[in-house]
């Protein structure tokens, strides 16, 4: 029993590395394409770079306005410190501040290269 569990451990393992490394080129591949074709994005695809806020499209009005109170506000400029890809989180600089966001948040700002 323990050796069966060892080979499905195995096959687990080596799978699901195969697959989040295959989703992680599929990324990098979609974001140089978007990038270079537009010049607004959502800001959870953005690679490092300074950007203006473009717009906040949210539906939930208490995350609009803390967003609005951290500073995210229509042509604000912000940096991208570091975006770990569809799995991580991204580390903005906005107004002197480092703000790190989850991917559901910031794919709710669109922000134009600037």
């Amino acid at each position: 029993m323990d050796l069966v569990k060892k080979i499905v451990r195995y096959i687990y393992n080596y799978w699901h590395k195969y697959w989040i490394l295959s989703r992680l080129k599929k990324f990098n591949k979609f974001n140089n394409n978007y990038l270079s074709n537009c010049n607004v994005v959502k800001l959870n695809i953005a690679v490092p770079g300074t950007y203006k806020v473009k717009s906040i499209l949210c539906y939930d009005k208490k995350l609009e306005l803390r967003l609005i109170e951290i500073g995210f506000i229509s042509g604000e400029r912000l940096t991208v410190v570091r975006n770990i890809g569809p799995i991580g989180n991204i580390i903005v600089k906005i107004k002197g501040s480092k703000i790190a966001l989850s991917n559901k948040i910031s794919d709710k700002i669109l922000i134009k290269r600037k």
